[in-house]
């Protein structure tokens, strides 16, 4: 049975879902998520970044601690065998509307963003909410305008 927090959860989305363009939304949802990101992993990201010669190090070092990350040819995604957020584990997620998982996708871009010190843009390619198996989001790194290594472009850039 769901709780009265996640029915709640469940009744502004569908109703902001509802209501707003898909692009208020999302962002609204992408905000939420942002704030949701926890502060440990993203301390533990930037030592990492700082401590990488590029990005491509960095990215490799943070999967050993953020096991979701993924690196396969050239393609950087976060993969979930199961939804793991906790605002919405008492409902059938049949039952939740899909731009809900944009609140995942604020949840990476604030964990990536203030790691790596430059935007990045993340795309949600399956949720379990959508009825996928899985929930897996692709993550496009914004090219470095400093002219310099990736790497090095990224850390000046704070």
């Amino acid at each position: 049975m769901a709780d009265r927090a996640a029915e709640w959860i469940k009744n502004v989305v569908t109703n902001l879902d509802g209501e707003a363009s898909g692009e208020l939304c999302a962002r609204v949802l992408q905000s939420c998520g942002r704030r949701c990101a926890p502060e440990k992993l993203i301390a533990q990201a930037k030592k990492i970044f700082d401590d990488s010669e590029d990005i491509g190090e960095f990215l490799a070092r943070f999967s050993e601690i953020f096991d979701a990350l993924h690196i396969e040819d050239n393609a950087v995604t976060v993969v979930y065998p199961q939804c793991y957020c906790p605002n919405i584990q008492s409902l059938d997620k049949e039952e939740i509307p899909d731009i809900y998982c944009e609140c995942s996708v604020g949840w990476i871009r604030e964990v990536f963003e203030q790691a790596i010190g430059r935007p990045v843009t993340v795309e949600r390619l399956e949720t379990v909410v959508a009825g996928d198996a899985g929930c897996r989001f692709k993550i496009t790194l914004e090219a470095s305008t400093t002219g310099r290594p990736e790497g090095q472009a990224a850390r000046t850039a704070r």
